[in-house]
């Protein structure tokens, strides 16, 4: 079903096949397992021995250890986790890296096929290590500034969302106290009232922050029966206009529906 979602150009068979440089076959894979506070790394050093390492998830400590390897020989392969695992990737990016994101179900299905079933932070990081190794997955393109900024303002637009219906399910429930202090209620309806004027804000912004290559692939999108502005954009967002894949199969592996490599 979601390959009828795509544009022709992502839905028609590819015209060429994955290439991959010599320079990345060649080189040593670097797997990164992310948390909120520590990232684990797991690594061969260049005399082949198994390091694992566990540094903290800030500016400070990824370029310090950035700064310890070359990149003539080591490529890094990180599992996303949204937020999370944004500050390495960018920071690996910006210092010339090779540098490919993994959908965690990608290595969820990895780890099984391989039975893998140890479940800590320095075997996840193994795991990603050895998933990049054995499929070498293509480097990272990341996304234009104006697709971050609009990321972050659908998901803002989600949160106010999922905001206004839990206020309005728990004003709904109040009213059937017969004992309803009228002030709880007023505060109840003041927040709807606010919650409902920020969602209208963030929802004329988002037009400013597309271009027109961006709102003629956005309106195929929308052609499709029951696909409307909020999946559209979504779906824009988390690809990047579709830009960073070659085949509908690459598309659906990478957000984690099958679970076969492609």
């Amino acid at each position: 079903m979601l390959v009828k979602l795509l544009p022709w150009w992502i839905r028609r068979k590819p015209l060429y096949k994955k290439r991959f440089t010599m320079t990345k076959l060649s080189k040593k894979v670097i797997g990164v397992d992310v948390g909120s506070k520590f990232l684990t790394i797991s690594f061969n050093d260049l005399n082949n021995c198994d390091q694992v390492y566990n540094i903290e998830n800030n500016r400070g400590s990824i370029l310090s250890f950035l700064d310890k390897i070359s990149l003539e020989n080591y490529c890094l392969v990180i599992e996303s986790t949204g937020n999370y695992s944004s500050r390495i990737l960018h920071l690996s990016l910006e210092k010339g890296f090779e540098t490919s994101l993994i959908n965690c179900m990608s290595i969820k299905h990895f780890c099984r096929m391989k039975n893998i079933i140890t479940k800590t932070d320095a075997e996840d990081a193994k795991a990603i290590r050895l998933y990049g190794e054995l499929f070498r997955p293509e480097n990272y393109v990341p996304k234009s500034i104006e697709i971050e900024h609009l990321d972050q303002e659908i998901k803002l637009l989600n949160d106010l969302e999922e905001e206004k219906r839990r206020y309005a399910v728990k004003l709904k429930a109040l009213r059937f106290n017969p004992y309803l202090n009228p002030d709880t209620e007023k505060h109840y309806e003041r927040r709807l009232k606010q919650l409902e004027k920020e969602i209208k804000e963030v929802e004329l912004r988002l037009p400013k922050l597309q271009d027109e290559e961006f709102k003629k692939v956005k309106y195929l999108i929308q052609s499709v029966s029951g696909i409307g502005e909020k999946t559209s954009l979504q779906l824009m967002t988390a690809t990047s206009g579709f830009k960073n894949f070659d085949s509908a199969k690459s598309l659906v592996k990478y957000f984690g529906l099958a679970p076969r490599i492609y």
